[in-house]
């Protein structure tokens, strides 16, 4: 009897990955190989000597940017890519594959970059200025909306912007902010209370603060569990003069603005998420096909060959619900649950992953130098950042009609 052979679908991923063909269109594939290549060739090679020594590397930053990826989501118009979530989404994949501090810095300059173009649509003389130079990582523009007291909370804000004359004077703090010390720093969109809001909670606007301004301080990077090369730092600001057009959007309307965004940024880090799954998924490979174990590869055994086919499923089930998400936010469909689910279960994948990968390789996953204790380090951020798993369950339990 004659089989009739499944016809091919290049899906634009290897053996490593799982496709997603219905997902992505033919440039989203040329773009995927792009990064791919990029990541092999210029990232990988110093990327376990990066983490360990913590050092956020300019000439990489300076290579990224004549990719345009940290405008991705900026339009044409303005000097940006013009792409949709989906390009952004594979950049942090496959970044993160190999430096998740580096995928980490492009996410949030790209988020950033597109955030400014929201809320400074009325500016276009503004966006003109500056997008052009952030798309190409010349001028990094951090997110200024976590506080000391904040965390999942993130609408109490504390820091204040009061009215003075034609301008605003600004007070407070914010915690870890990504991207605001490096060579490139020279905005922070902060968020700041200008009033009281409903239910006691404080109204928030927007400003778009020079990181060299009078009375801005960048304190000293703090010593993190991962993404160890990129660039994070608390800012204080001590009576900063900033002039009235200073002010972004509507005055008092922000946070509802940036709860619109951290709801789609989610799905960025879930792609984050399955770049470190499938990383883990490399490394392990690697590891159980060349070691040797009482007379065999490590791989040969049972035990460990339904491990690692449990890491190659956490790792396809996170990516199918990431570009789920990217391809209903691209087209305009609600993406509340979707991206909640995603964030939620790609995270927590990314851990499991990592552990396990860890877990194989035995001493050596307990060695700094080994891509899967990188990785292990790395996916920890992910259930925390862009709102942690709980908060992520919450919004879930929520959707389902459960008063919580």
């Amino acid at each position: 009897m004659t089989q009739t052979a499944r016809p091919h679908v290049d899906a634009g991923v290897d053996t490593d990955g799982y496709p997603v063909p219905w997902a992505l269109e033919p440039e989203h594939h040329d773009w995927q190989r792009a990064m791919r290549d990029f990541c092999a060739d210029v990232v990988a090679g110093e990327a376990a000597e990066r983490s360990i020594e913590g050092r956020f590397d300019p000439e990489l930053v300076r290579a990224v940017g004549k990719l345009g990826a940290f405008g991705l989501l900026a339009p044409e118009r303005v000097g940006g890519g013009g792409a949709d979530l989906r390009t952004l989404c594979l950049a942090a994949e496959e970044l993160a594959t190999v430096d998740s501090s580096l995928a980490v810095t492009v996410h949030v300059q790209a988020i950033s970059v597109a955030l400014l173009v929201h809320l400074a649509a009325d500016r276009e003389d503004l966006l003109r200025e500056l997008v052009p130079s952030a798309s190409r990582g010349e001028t990094f523009i951090s997110f200024g909306l976590t506080e000391p007291s904040g965390g999942s909370d993130a609408g109490n804000i504390t820091t204040s912007a009061r009215r003075t004359g034609d301008g605003w004077v600004i007070n407070g703090a914010k915690q870890f902010i990504t991207n605001s010390g490096t060579p490139f720093s020279r905005y922070v969109l902060l968020f700041a209370a200008t009033g009281e809001g409903r239910k006691g909670r404080p109204a928030v606007s927007a400003f778009l603060v020079p990181l060299d301004a009078p009375g801005v301080t960048v304190g000293p990077p703090y010593a993190k569990l991962g993404w160890r090369a990129s660039d994070t730092h608390p800012l204080y600001f001590d009576d900063v003069h900033v002039s009235g057009d200073a002010l972004l959007g509507t005055e008092g309307r922000a946070y509802r603005e940036a709860l619109q965004f951290l709801t789609w940024a989610r799905i960025p880090i879930a792609a984050m998420s399955v770049g470190v799954a499938r990383g883990c998924l490399t490394d392990t490979m690697r590891f159980v096909k060349d070691r040797q174990s009482f007379g065999a590869p490590l791989g040969g055994y049972q035990a460990v060959a339904f491990q690692t086919a449990d890491i190659a499923a956490m790792a396809g089930m996170a990516r199918v619900m990431t570009y789920d998400a990217a391809w209903k936010y691209d087209r305009g469909l609600p993406i509340e649950h979707e991206a909640a689910v995603a964030k939620l279960m790609a995270s927590e994948a990314a851990n499991k992953a990592a552990y396990t990968a860890t877990q194989l390789q035995g001493g050596y996953g307990f060695i700094q130098e080994t891509a899967a204790t990188r990785h292990y380090q790395d996916a920890r951020i992910l259930t925390i950042g862009e709102g942690t798993s709980e908060v992520q369950r919450l919004l879930i339990a929520r959707g389902l009609g459960l008063s919580v």
